[in-house]
């Protein structure tokens, strides 16, 4: 698995990155989220692709740091899409005024990918027999 710093020193000039977050969006998932996009940025990305199909519970505190992130990073001139990936993340993000693209970001040619997962509550397991 490659850290921030190592995918944006693989490629030169233009640098795109798609983002997957997986599990619940919570305060830690998305400064986490906050933390990488301003280390990717700061090391010459130039657009992230953020993509939430595999978020499961999203909340305020959770979308409130993606937002700051994302205006962070499109101040300093990164270009940044979101893909809600499901109804209930569409309406999470519309709710909180985020915009996202319509029909979804169209993955670049050379694009990197990292995975941010993080699940609040542990599964519920069947109970033993």
């Amino acid at each position: 698995m490659f850290s921030t710093e190592e995918v944006a020193s693989r490629a030169p000039g233009s640098i795109a990155v798609f983002v997957d977050l997986i599990g619940d969006l919570d305060a830690t998932l998305g400064d986490q989220f906050a933390d990488t996009l301003a280390n990717l940025t700061a090391r010459g990305a130039t657009a992230v692709y953020l993509t939430t199909k595999h978020v499961n519970v999203s909340s305020s505190d959770g979308l409130a740091a993606i937002d700051a992130a994302l205006s962070t990073a499109r101040a300093q001139g990164c270009s940044v899409e979101i893909d809600p990936g499901n109804r209930k993340m569409r309406s999470a993000f519309a709710s909180a005024r985020i915009m996202c693209a319509d029909d979804g970001p169209t993955r670049p040619h050379r694009a990197r990918h990292l995975m941010i997962a993080r699940h609040s509550t542990p599964p519920k397991l069947p109970a033993p027999r």
